[in-house]
């Protein structure tokens, strides 16, 4: 078992790395014996990342990136090539809004997207090349969201540009398959992150009622999803591609 859900040797990176969801995943995969490419808009809390990995004795490079740009992603995937190529990603890289559609500005819709879809294709395409460049497969994931496929009031743009990313991934997944790459995605729920946590601690109430909707008592933290990350970027998941795990606390089940 230990040989399947191991990645020695191999070259991780991770999107939206400086913290949150992409900072549990960079550490678990680090601890399942990757090297480590941070990659975040955050300048400051890449250094704090970095640190963090450090303790783990791996090797671990830190990229300032925005994935809205793709001459960003582009110098990002050269940085990679130099630190010796990329076998696993996971992009974790995302904004979010809490605005009604009918009252979202052209530029706020744009700017999600922007981020989201368009940095998750960017992303995709470009890791996706050196990956066939290299020959030697990889394992691509996208974190996405349950708003990928349920919907909710304030959220039409955040939604829509996840669900345009697993469409994304299932075709890239097709396009990859004869490379050995698979390509998968993640679907959290609402989560104890920077995304949230100004928010909740305005609106407790709101947290309270979210955290009903959970069957298991509680909302998620970052930590809930290394497992699946691992899973996704080891050999354990080599016939698993085009496909979204939920992993929601029993959200979507009722």
């Amino acid at each position: 078992m230990n040989e399947l859900f191991h990645v020695n040797g191999k070259i991780a990176l991770i999107t939206g790395g400086a913290g949150g969801i992409g900072l549990a995943c960079a550490k678990a995969l680090a601890e399942a014996g990757a090297d480590i490419i941070l990659a975040d808009i955050e300048s400051e809390g890449l250094e704090l990342a970095r640190a963090e990995i450090g303790k783990r004795e791996k090797r671990c490079m830190a990229a300032v990136c925005d994935v809205s740009n793709p001459e960003s992603v582009s110098r990002l995937t050269e940085q990679a090539e130099q630190f010796g190529g990329i076998d696993i990603l996971v992009h974790c890289a995302a904004v979010t809004n809490r605005i009604k559609l009918l009252d979202m500005t052209t530029a706020e819709w744009q700017e999600l997207l922007a981020v989201n879809l368009n940095g998750a294709y960017y992303v995709g395409q470009q890791v996706g090349q050196l990956m066939v460049k290299q020959a030697r497969g990889g394992k691509m994931t996208f974190v996405v969201s349950t708003g990928a496929y349920r919907a909710g009031v304030n959220f039409g743009a955040y939604s829509a540009s996840k669900a345009g990313v697993v469409m994304m991934m299932k075709t890239l997944a097709l396009e990859l398959a004869e490379y050995g790459i698979t390509v998968n995605a993640i679907a959290p729920t609402a989560t104890e992150t920077r995304f949230t946590e100004d928010y909740y601690r305005k609106y407790p109430e709101v947290k309270a009622q979210v955290i009903k909707n959970h069957p298991l008592g509680r909302i998620a933290t970052a930590v809930d999803y290394m497992g699946t990350a691992v899973y996704l970027s080891s050999p354990a998941s080599d016939f698993v591609t085009g496909t979204l795990l939920i992993v929601d606390g029993g959200k979507t089940a009722k």
